[in-house]
């Protein structure tokens, strides 16, 4: 049997990390003894985790503060928060300048294969494993181009050295490939690998009823994502307002939770838009309410290979959708199953308009998406992948 180690940095609600409680759903328990190791303990996923059989979980770091029940940040909250900031930067410090140390304090076993299930931080962390015959592997979810911000790298030849350490390196999409190899130069062992989407449990879940009270008047807008800079809901709600204020009658579902909440809770007060905007926040069953909207947006700046995206194909819904890599992957071309529309705000707010207006056009949409999420089955994925970790 052989033993893997997955390293990710957090178990925070994303893409990367849903797609990995997949993979580790339905892999082989009886070929791979599986470990993950998260950099800091923490995340909407860890309990999902711990209860799938056979996977064994650690982490390096304890994000150990929590806000009181009623989301407010308590004085406790405050002081535990400022002591996280230090340990993490020291924790980042670490990575940067002393990882072949960090690596060798918290890795006691040794592994076969070592994955490098995300960018950056992680990349850098198995990069310097000190196990010189295990197979070492990174995953490339997303544009490689905006992962230096995390300032793990002292430059960009150093951020090459690291990704030319790897045994294979797996991009979720043919445009993340490109860019990848654009920037690090390397062209051999890549590996593009589509993501596993388990398309029985989405319809499932779809099913199930839902019982907040939310704002429902004229057609549902639904998305899913982190409340973070790089999925756009920023400008998603300037757009959803023009719209209202042109007299576009719909609601905006927003579903998950993050870091901008308050800035868009803020927007959301200012321009009077609380009778037609959710922030629903996280919850573990997003396929219900993607299910009970009429139409999916994806606002994103940034994605590698967006899983909301074809969740949304699972569910039939019209797309509008900013282009980003991998959006052809799920998509096709532009016109026959969604519309993709240029990665700006002025963009989102004339493909919106336009399906908004259009009741045809979100037919036609909806009957062209079906069998799209068919590339994505997950048994099928799940054997590509055990060959990449085989070979």
């Amino acid at each position: 049997m052989k033993k893997i180690l997955f390293v990710v940095h957090t178990m925070q609600m994303g893409g990367a990390e849903k797609v990995m409680l997949n993979l580790l759903k339905k892999i082989n328990k009886q070929k791979y003894s599986v470990t993950i190791l998260a950099l800091v303990n923490d995340g909407t996923y860890v309990e999902q985790l711990k209860e799938i059989e056979g996977i064994k979980y650690k982490y390096l770091f304890n994000a150990y503060f929590k806000k009181s029940r009623n989301n407010k940040e308590s004085k406790f909250y405050k002081i535990s928060n400022n002591i996280m900031k230090l340990i993490w930067k020291f924790y980042i410090m670490g990575i940067k300048y002393f990882p072949k140390q960090l690596y060798k304090k918290v890795i006691k076993e040794k592994y076969d294969i070592e994955v490098a299930f995300l960018e950056g931080k992680v990349s850098k962390f198995v990069a310097n494993s000190y196990n010189k015959e295990s197979k070492k592997i990174a995953w490339i979810h997303t544009d490689i181009n905006n992962i230096t911000k995390n300032q793990v790298f002292k430059n960009i030849e150093e951020e090459k050295k690291v990704y030319k350490s790897f045994n294979k390196i797996i991009c979720v999409s043919e445009e993340v490939k490109k860019r990848f190899t654009e920037k690090t130069g390397i062209t051999n062992n890549l590996y593009v690998q589509v993501n596993p989407i388990n398309t029985e449990e989405i319809l499932e879940k779809a099913k199930e009823n839902i019982t907040d009270k939310l704002n429902h008047n004229g057609i549902i807008v639904s998305t899913v994502g982190r409340l973070v800079k790089e999925k756009g809901y920023d400008r998603l709600l300037k757009v959803h307002n023009k719209l209202i204020k042109e007299g576009i009658k719909h609601t905006l579902w927003i579903i998950g939770d993050g870091d901008e909440r308050k800035k868009l809770e803020t927007y959301i007060k200012e321009h009077n838009l609380s009778h037609t905007v959710n922030l629903i926040g996280y919850t573990d069953n997003p396929y219900k309410y993607v299910q009970k909207s009429d139409i999916f947006v994806c606002s994103s700046r940034i994605e590698g290979l967006s899983s909301a995206l074809i969740e949304a194909t699972v569910l039939e819904k019209p797309i509008v959708t900013t282009k980003c890599p991998g959006i052809k992957e799920i998509l096709g071309e532009d016109g026959q199953t969604a519309i993709i529309v240029p990665n700006t705000e002025s963009g989102i707010y004339r493909g919106l308009k336009t399906i908004l207006k259009d009741e045809n056009l979100r037919k036609k949409l909806s009957q062209n998406i079906k069998n799209r999420s068919n590339i994505f089955n997950i048994d099928n994925v799940i054997l590509q992948i055990e060959n990449i970790l085989d070979e």
